[in-house]
């Protein structure tokens, strides 16, 4: 079996595509009852020092005395922990670093609970505790095997409020150029009032955040402004892997300058892109002003909206360079699927068939679970393999009809062949392969939608 790795070095994309360098902090502690508190205090004023907020920091200290806890009682006297902070454009990340086989990953599922009467579970009760104080977590193996958990917490940004409305105007001429922190909140105040949400991504809600990603090149955006300074629009694009560039927009504010506005800003966008080592650009959430003729069908899917009616939404394409081909592993049910989307979207790929042949894997698997609760969905990734697939598909799926959630859909990578695995469970829930994503991620992503009832 084949596990998630967890890839420490970083590929420049281009000189406008750039992260920004942010300060390490690395820290190796003895897996030592005398040593767990200094785990907690290394991370705590590593987050302040790193730009997290009290409250915050607080919590990601409190998760890392509880990882240190569990990983010093579960692991072997003599062995060590590395435990590293640093912070990205608009969060900090911890990572746990550590030579322990038998993990409970379980707790890190948001259907996780306690049961004073499982002594299995109380055994994890540390790790269900860690796995609530952070945002987003990951679990992945290193290059020396050992596995690695990561920890990340956002920086705390308001969202947008919801004030009096901005009148939007034609404009008599405009100009393409890259908006300075003012301008990027007030495209966005716009997108939010004009647009609607199924259009632009969450990030959007929240102004500073964008602001802050955007110096550091995790987000471009261009805005079109006219003779005054107004905007009329805009449009903005980020990495999806290594390879593929997601694109948002072109987003026009008043009608009268729809169709010429959409055309220069797919222009600028794509020249800028075109640059750049990206091999496809891709937008999932097109809005009624994308102009005809610059990208592809790359596939639809179906969103519940709030009335209960289905809606199915295309998603489009572009070929920027030349795809000299990829890796997709496959589970032989879907083998003929995917063959026939890889002919008709002209995407060369060796196919490689795998699924379970009685090897021992490991008991528990993890799914992480990205909500946006503006639109009623969720999407589920599986973050580590186990038997137990199917009955935590069936846990994660009865959470969110609890929460309303009427869209779910589940990502697979296509370069991480254990996370193929996931197949017969999700065909037997009901979930219909419905898109791919070339080079998302590891390899493509395949968009699972869950489209019926389970068998």
């Amino acid at each position: 079996m084949t596990f998630p790795t967890s890839d420490e070095t970083h590929i420049d994309k281009d000189a406008k595509m750039l992260k920004k360098s942010n300060r390490h902090l690395f820290l190796k502690i003895p897996t030592e009852e005398a040593f767990i508190r200094l785990a907690p205090v290394f991370v705590g004023q590593g987050a302040i020092g790193l730009g997290l907020d009290e409250t915050a920091a607080e919590e990601m200290s409190l998760a890392a005395e509880e990882v240190m806890a569990y990983l010093v009682r579960a692991g072997t006297a003599g062995g060590e922990v590395e435990v590293r902070c640093f912070a990205g454009s608009h969060y900090v990340q911890t990572d746990f670093s550590f030579p322990l086989e038998n993990i409970g990953l379980r707790s890190f599922n948001m259907t996780a609970t306690v049961n004073p009467d499982d002594e299995f579970a109380m055994d994890e009760m540390e790790l269900l505790i860690a796995s609530r104080m952070a945002d987003r977590f990951i679990i992945s193996r290193r290059a020396n095997g050992n596995p690695e958990l990561t920890l990340i917490k956002e920086f705390s940004y308001p969202e947008i409020a919801d004030d009096n409305a901005v009148d939007v105007y034609p404009l008599a001429g405009f100009s393409i150029k890259e908006p300075d922190s003012g301008q990027i909140k007030w495209f966005l105040r716009l997108i939010n009032q004009v647009c609607h949400p199924s259009v632009f991504p969450g990030d959007f809600l929240t102004p500073g955040k964008i602001v802050d990603m955007a110096d550091a090149g995790d987000y471009q955006l261009l805005v079109a402004v006219g003779p005054a300074g107004e905007i009329g629009g805009g449009i903005a694009w980020r990495w999806e892997g290594e390879k593929t560039v997601e694109l948002f927009g072109p987003y026009v504010f008043h009608p009268d300058n729809k169709s010429e506005m959409a055309r220069g800003l797919m222009d600028e966008c794509i020249g800028r892109v075109a640059r750049s080592s990206a091999l496809i650009l891709v937008n999932r959430m097109p809005p009624p002003e994308l102009p005809e003729g610059y990208l592809e069908p790359l596939g639809t899917i179906g969103m519940v909206n709030t009335d209960g009616i289905l809606q199915r939404i295309t998603a489009y394409f572009r070929e920027i360079h030349e795809d000299m081909g990829a890796v997709a592993w496959v589970h032989p049910e879907l083998h003929d699927f995917l063959e026939k989307e890889y002919q008709r979207l002209y995407f060369p790929r060796e196919i490689r068939s795998v699924s379970a042949e009685g090897e021992t894997g490991d008991e528990f698997s993890v799914l992480s679970a990205e909500m946006d609760r503006r639109l009623g969905q969720v999407t589920l990734r599986p973050i580590w393999p186990g038997d137990d697939r199917l009955e935590n598909l069936k846990g994660h799926l009865k959470l969110m009809q609890r929460e309303g959630l009427t869209s779910v859909f589940f990502e697979m990578d296509l370069g991480s062949s254990w996370q193929v695995e996931f197949t017969p469970s999700l065909l037997k829930l009901g979930f219909t392969p419905q898109m791919l994503l070339p080079h998302a991620g590891t390899g493509d992503l395949l968009i699972f939608e869950l489209t019926g009832e389970s068998s």
